[in-house]
């Protein structure tokens, strides 16, 4: 997996006493001299939505919440390993602790290869498509301190 670096700005925000200054993100639009706004912290050019990439010196403008929410896409939770339910494992799943009906529906169980906790396909899909983050890996303190 190569790492890429993207450089990246925080601009602060427009006061609204400031004066009007002419938006670059609706320069093909009709102008739009405004108050509100933030400023690039590069470049001192203005926009009045974001993110957004400068047009002036290319820096990816974004506001810390924005970071945030994106981090969890950078960092997906990796594929739990498939196995066959057997009598001497895990007798319930470690998300939801459902008791496993080894006979009826429950004959896969789904491990996760940080923290070898054993969840049920429910909490399989649950995890990897709405949480995007293992509840035995987020709570053990050796797996969190790598």
């Amino acid at each position: 997996m190569e790492h890429t670096l993207i450089k990246v700005g925080f601009p602060h925000q427009i006061t609204p006493y400031a004066k009007r200054a002419l938006c670059m993100c609706h320069l093909d639009d009709l102008p739009s001299l405004s108050t509100r706004g933030y400023y690039c912290p590069q470049c001192n050019a203005k926009y009045c939505d974001l993110p957004a990439e400068c047009r002036v010196c290319g820096l990816m403008l974004v506001t810390a919440p924005h970071l945030a929410r994106s981090y969890r896409h950078l960092f997906p939770l990796k594929l739990f390993q498939e196995q066959v339910c057997s009598e001497s494992g895990p007798q319930h799943c470690y998300g939801c602790t459902k008791i496993f009906d080894r006979e009826k529906m429950d004959k896969n169980v789904y491990l996760c290869v940080g923290c070898s906790q054993v969840f049920c396909v429910d909490c399989d899909i649950f995890l990897h498509d709405i949480v995007h983050t293992c509840p035995g890996c987020a709570s053990s303190p050796e797996i969190q301190q790598l």
